[in-house]
């Protein structure tokens, strides 16, 4: 038989982690719990037979029985009473308030408590408190260590960047750039990204609505089975929305905050549409609490 470079495959060597047996170990928490399983147990199995009624040897037996039941349930090997003191310690720590959840309600007081924003004025222009608040400040007033500053003004806008391959990464960094130099001096400029998580809801909306307004049977039966097979698929897609704020200075109020936006906004905006951004000025009060409420904390829309 003639030699080949070819062989029989191998079997893949294993490797085998042994467990330790921590039965009857003292220190173990699953050996403590048992002991106590085995003790109400017994109790109870003895109440049973010394009872003089029945009614008496019904209720021993029932609280037997859910002995057992909590055993073989929640403490039969050293996994789960583990998975139980975990649970156990988690929900302590969420009592005392240790688990926090980015959670915001749509309101503008709400948003104030987290970002200083005083209004919402027409046309998008936000105008954030620059004077802070409370018995430390007041007293700095009143000993005239501090000068009263004006409030800053704001704009916030939604970008729809387009997908950059590698080839135009360069291109694509180098009109980003123009954007920025094209900035006054001391302007703040930021870009953020964001990534949303189930993006589905207003796609199953916009089936419904297509559904009201169709006119035929097959029409319905296609949008109704693209509706169930979006709604069914449980796969977390995660979507990304793209901000960017800019900042329009500290003012001395509303009338001066709209000259400088006349005066930078639209040349801004003009610099980014060249740069592939697309802005949107978002002017309508709630759309920018969306916004923040996106940036702030993970949220479905």
């Amino acid at each position: 038989m003639n030699e080949t470079p070819y062989g029989q495959p191998k079997a893949p060597v294993t490797i085998t982690k042994i467990k330790s047996d921590r039965f009857l170990d003292l220190t173990n928490l699953h050996t403590w719990i048992m002991f106590a399983a085995i003790g109400f147990s017994m109790y109870f199995f003895r109440s049973i037979a010394l009872a003089t009624n029945n009614a008496n040897r019904l209720m021993y037996a029932a609280l037997l029985f859910l002995v057992v039941v909590l055993w073989v349930k929640y403490f039969r090997n050293d996994e789960l009473v583990e998975f139980q003191k975990d649970r156990l310690i988690f929900f302590i720590a969420d009592i005392r308030g240790k688990h926090v959840i980015d959670a915001y309600s749509a309101q503008l007081k709400t948003l104030m408590k987290i970002i200083p924003i005083k209004s919402i004025h027409e046309g998008g222009i936000m105008e954030f408190d620059n004077n802070q608040s409370g018995f430390l400040h007041w007293l700095k007033r009143l000993l005239k260590l501090e000068v009263r500053r004006n409030n800053e003004y704001g704009i916030l806008m939604e970008t729809f960047p387009p997908r950059i391959s590698d080839e135009f990464r360069e291109f694509h960094e180098a009109k980003q750039e123009k954007v920025v130099n094209g900035l006054p001096v001391n302007t703040l400029y930021e870009s953020i990204a964001c990534s949303v998580q189930e993006p589905k809801k207003p796609v199953l909306k916009y089936l419904l609505d297509l559904q009201q307004t169709s006119g035929g049977k097959a029409c319905d039966q296609l949008l109704s089975e693209m509706y169930l097979k979006i709604s069914q698929d449980e796969d977390q897609v995660i979507s990304w929305r793209y901000f960017a704020f800019l900042s329009l200075g500290e003012q001395k109020n509303i009338g001066a905050a709209r000259i400088q936006f006349g005066a930078v906004v639209p040349g801004q905006l003009r610099s980014m549409e060249n740069a592939s951004l697309h802005p949107v000025v978002l002017a309508d009060e709630q759309d920018i609490i969306n916004a923040y409420q996106i940036m702030l904390g993970e949220v479905s829309i």
